[in-house]
C-alpha cells in the first residue's frame, strides 16, 4: 500500500547520480541538508547509499552502469527512454534545485533539453565533464545552463574558471571519507571469504575489478589472472565485492570469484585497501583512495575495441589515473587496453613488493606530496552550504 509522505517544506530537490561514487556524493549533500534543518522533497535518479540516506529513488541508478563509446551505444534505447522521463517529471514537478553528478553524456542532453523547454530552477553538477581533457566543447553548456560547478579538482576548478563558468572548489570529498591510519586487520582478515586458510595480513593484494558490470566484465579475466599468479607466488589476493556495487554487479563479480573458488571481500572497498600492501584494479575512484590510504595501485582500464580507438583520438591527456594527472607523471602505473594484462600487472606489482624499504618510503612521502595538493577538508559541508542557499 503506498504511503503519503509529508514534508516540512514545499522545497523539492530533484537529484540524478549515475555512478557510485556520484550516488555516494548526493548521499552524504542529502544527509548534511536535513540537519541543515532541510525539509523538503528530496527524490530522483540514485542509488542504493543514496536510498539508505532517504533520499526518494524514481529510478534506480543501476540502469546507468555502463562504461565507453560502444557500450553506450548498445544500451542507448533504454537511455533515452530514461532520460524522456526524467524530462517529463522534472518540468512537472518544477523542483527547486537539480543536483546532479558525473555521467556527462546523460546529464548535459538533460541539461539542455531541461533549460530549452523553460526549467527555470538552480543546477549544481558535481563532478563535471573533464572538458580540461577532451570534448572541450561541452564547456560552453556548463558555462550557459549550470548555476554552480561542483569540481573535485584544483587543476579542474582553474580551468573552468579560465572558461568562465562558474565554479566552486574547496577541496576533494574524499578528504572527509578516507583517513590513512592503522586499519583493523584482524577484523578485515577475519572477514574475507576464502576457501583456503585465512590470508596473510603482510601478503594481501586487494583486486578491484571496477563498480559496473560492463566494467568487471573486460577487467575480471585479467584480474583473475593476476589472482593466480600472485597466488603461485606465495602472496594472499583478494577481490573486493564491495557492498556499494549495484546488486547486478555483486551478484555476477560474487558468482565468479566464487566459482574459481577465489577469495573476496565483500564490505568496504576502502577497509580491504587499507588492510592490503598493494592494490591492481580499475580506474576511477579507487585510484584516490588508493592514495589517501598511501597504497600503492596498479591502475588498469580496459574497454571495447571501439571506445579505445575513439578514446585514443579524443583524448588530450598523457594519463587517465587522477593521482597521476596530479603528479604530472606516471606515479601509478597505468596499463591500458592492450597493455591491461596479468602478466604486466603482475610486473609492476613485484616490482613495488620487492622494492627495499627506502624506496617504498620516498613512494609513499610522494603520495603524502599529492595528497596535499587535494584541498582542504569540508567539501560535503561546502557544497550543502551552496545548496542550502537555494532552498530556504
Amino acid at each position: 500500500m503506498n504511503q503519503t509522505v509529508s514534508y516540512d517544506s514545499e522545497k523539492t530537490l530533484f537529484v540524478s547520480a549515475g555512478e557510485v561514487s556520484g550516488d555516494h556524493y548526493i548521499a552524504r549533500v542529502a544527509e548534511l541538508l536535513r540537519l541543515r534543518g532541510f525539509g523538503g522533497r528530496i527524490c530522483g535518479l540514485c542509488g542504493l547509499e543514496s536510498r539508505t540516506s532517504g533520499v526518494e529513488a524514481l529510478w534506480a541508478n543501476e540502469r546507468l552502469h555502463v562504461m565507453g563509446f560502444s557500450e553506450i551505444l548498445g544500451a542507448a534505447r533504454g537511455i533515452l527512454r530514461l532520460a524522456r522521463d526524467m524530462l517529463r517529471t522534472i518540468l512537472n514537478m518544477r523542483p527547486d534545485a537539480l543536483l546532479v553528478a558525473d555521467s556527462p553524456d546523460f546529464h548535459l542532453p538533460l541539461i539542455r533539453r531541461l533549460r530549452k523547454n523553460g526549467y527555470k530552477g538552480a543546477i549544481f553538477y558535481i563532478s563535471p565533464p573533464s572538458v580540461w581533457a577532451w570534448r572541450s566543447g561541452r564547456v560552453k553548456d556548463l558555462r550557459a545552463h549550470v548555476d554552480e560547478n561542483l569540481p573535485l579538482f584544483a587543476f579542474e576548478h582553474e580551468y573552468l574558471e579560465k572558461e568562465l563558468a562558474a565554479s566552486h572548489w574547496i577541496g576533494h570529498p574524499l578528504i572527509d571519507d578516507v583517513k590513512a591510519g592503522n586499519p583493523d586487520t584482524g577484523r578485515i582478515i577475519g572477514g574475507i571469504v576464502s576457501k583456503n586458510a585465512p590470508p596473510a595480513g603482510d601478503w594481501i593484494v586487494a583486486l578491484f575489478p571496477g563498480s559496473r558490470k560492463s566494467e568487471i566484465t573486460q577487467l575480471y579475466p585479467v584480474l583473475s589472472g593476476v589472482y593466480g599468479s600472485l597466488e603461485r607466488r606465495g602472496f594472499s589476493p583478494v577481490f573486493s565485492v564491495a557492498r556499494g556495487l549495484s546488486e547486478g554487479a555483486r551478484s555476477y563479480l560474487t558468482a565468479q570469484v566464487e566459482a574459481s573458488g577465489q577469495s573476496y571481500y565483500d564490505g568496504s572497498g576502502r577497509d580491504l585497501m587499507s588492510a592490503s600492501k598493494a592494490i591492481a584494479g580499475s580506474s576511477g575512484t579507487a585510484t584516490i583512495e588508493a592514495l589517501m590510504l598511501e597504497r600503492f595501485m596498479v591502475v588498469m582500464y580496459k574497454v571495447k575495441p571501439v571506445s579505445a580507438l575513439i578514446g585514443r583520438l579524443i583524448l588530450r591527456n598523457r594519463f587517465f589515473a587522477a593521482p597521476n594527472l596530479l603528479a604530472g607523471e606516471e606515479f601509478f602505473p597505468e596499463l591500458m587496453q592492450d597493455r591491461a594484462t596479468a602478466r604486466n600487472a603482475v610486473s609492476a606489482l613485484l616490482a613495488y613488493l620487492g622494492a627495499s624499504a627506502s624506496e617504498k618510503s620516498s613512494i609513499t612521502q610522494r603520495m603524502r606530496e599529492l595528497r596535499g595538493a587535494m584541498g582542504r577538508p569540508g567539501a560535503y559541508g561546502f557544497w550543502a552550504g551552496r545548496i542550502s542557499e537555494v532552498l530556504r
